[in-house]
């Protein structure tokens, strides 16, 4: 009789956990870790409980840092003999209290490295590449600096064909026709411009297609893109973004930096030249849903997230901006431009348009009412913030201008961001001459070749002396 019982309950139990599964992903999603997070976030009642990874509680207010410093991976250290123990030092000796970039989720990311094939695990293990590197990375880091607020971060410009299959880290047959379909698609909203041509733009500048070669067929860009800028209104790119994002909150980070969140939404302005055209106010409302998103999800774990992004920037002698009732953003980034750094005609070094960063800087007070941060900017083609910043600068013009950027900055109230670690200085047709340690092709402020971490230190330091 017994024996029957446990029979039964154990039969219950199994058609239950089917339907419990059911319920919570549902048919539509692509595969089951998309779903978990995204019904998790969604849901709005107050009796609802969950079961989620350990994550340390919110660290100060994001409106409090004075010392923010770029790390872009703080798990990559093994490629330079730097490790963790390192980094934490010199976390310490610059007394950060923000860390942008700690983490980036670009390429597809792993949860360890044993779930890559065996070809691609030494790689992912020797930079530190998997969320499992991420979480112990910042376990440690907050057992010695509790305060800190830790920054990862993602591309709303990238969608890789693997994301979009179901194991999202090796490519299958049909994942770029997948991706393809989630692709910006500008007649979509009946816009007289082709993916084709949109998407082509976009291969151009991250070099699949060579800027003076005919834009190729749909079918052959598919094939040679490695990424495709995709739909930020696609319900399945939605998916496959935020759990980018949710990944990286599981593992514990505090701040999520968002590139390029309203970019979509520009084109569409820029191509409509509507500022009402529904392609801009979809992709505006996509943007502002998926920061919705984000900050319920931090709550169901305890915490506020912050999310950062490009708001309202100089470009040339204007200013574009995001309409007020879109922002719903924690913080915002600005970048000097390249001839701010040094002006390509005069040779000027720290040339800061101050009558248009004084407009820009009212703008911030009057509409948006959030902190802002400046980062050297770097990614694009051409010649970047951060291109001119480490190949045209000497280290002695390096490090005067991170004293004047520092003290223009502040004097406006902006957060200027410290470039320790990472950002890539400049793609193939640049002729990169300088590179870290004669080797890498992304930016070190203690490799010899540049060596401005003595400064970026003394300055933290000095600023640090003065709040108290």
């Amino acid at each position: 009789m017994n024996k029957k019982i446990y029979l039964l309950i154990g039969f219950l139990g199994i058609i239950l956990s089917i339907g419990l599964k059911f319920h919570l992903f549902g048919k539509g999603c692509i595969r089951e870790v998309y779903c978990r997070p995204l019904q998790y976030a969604e849901s709005d009642s107050n009796n609802e409980k969950y079961s989620y990874p350990e994550i340390w509680s919110s660290p100060k207010n994001i409106s409090q840092i004075k010392i923010a410093v770029q790390y872009r991976y703080v798990t990559d250290g093994k490629v330079i003999e730097r490790s963790l123990d390192d980094v934490i030092r010199i976390l310490k000796e610059t007394k950060a209290d923000f860390i942008f970039q700690g983490w980036m989720t670009q390429k597809p990311c792993p949860d360890k490295c044993s779930d890559l094939s065996w070809r691609y695990r030494e790689r992912c293990r020797l930079f530190g590449y998997s969320y499992e590197h991420l979480k112990e990375a910042i376990l440690r880091i907050k057992k010695e600096l509790p305060d800190i607020v830790f920054c990862g971060g993602t591309q709303a410009e990238f969608l890789y064909p693997e994301e979009a299959g179901r194991s999202y880290l090796i490519l299958e047959p049909q994942d770029r026709d997948r991706a393809w379909k989630m692709a910006l698609n500008p007649k979509k909203w009946g816009i007289n411009v082709s993916k084709r041509k949109i998407q082509c733009y976009w291969a151009r500048r991250w070099g699949s297609v060579d800027r003076d070669e005919p834009c190729p067929s749909d079918e052959e860009l598919k094939q040679r893109m490695r990424k495709f800028f995709p739909d930020l209104t696609n319900p399945e790119f939605q998916e496959i973004f935020l759990e980018r994002i949710y990944k990286q909150i599981d593992a514990s980070v505090d701040a999520i930096w968002i590139d390029m969140l309203y970019m979509q939404a520009q084109l569409m302005r820029l191509l409509t030249k509507e500022p009402n055209h529904p392609a801009v106010i979809e992709s505006y409302k996509a943007a502002k849903k998926i920061v919705k998103k984000i900050h319920k999800y931090g709550e169901r774990k305890g915490k506020h997230i912050y999310v950062i992004t490009w708001v309202s920037v100089i470009r040339g002698k204007s200013i574009i901006g995001v309409p007020k009732k879109y922002v719903n953003v924690d913080a915002a980034m600005v970048s000097p431009s390249p001839d701010e750094i040094k002006d390509k005609f005069t040779g000027k070094i720290g040339n800061f348009n101050e009558e248009l960063w004084k407009e820009l800087v009212k703008k911030f007070k009057k509409e948006y009412k959030i902190p802002i941060f400046a980062m050297i900017d770097y990614g694009g083609p051409g010649r970047t913030p951060l291109y001119v910043f480490s190949q045209e600068l000497s280290k002695k013009e390096a490090k005067e201008f991170l004293r004047k950027a520092d003290k223009f900055f502040s004097q406006k109230g902006i957060i200027f961001i410290y470039p320790l670690h990472g950002g890539d200085m400049g793609r193939k047709k640049m002729r990169i001459k300088k590179l870290s340690y004669s080797k890498f092709n992304w930016y070190d402020s203690l490799a010899p070749e540049f060596e401005t971490y003595e400064m970026i230190k003394k300055l933290a330091q000095s600023k640090k002396a003065k709040l108290f």
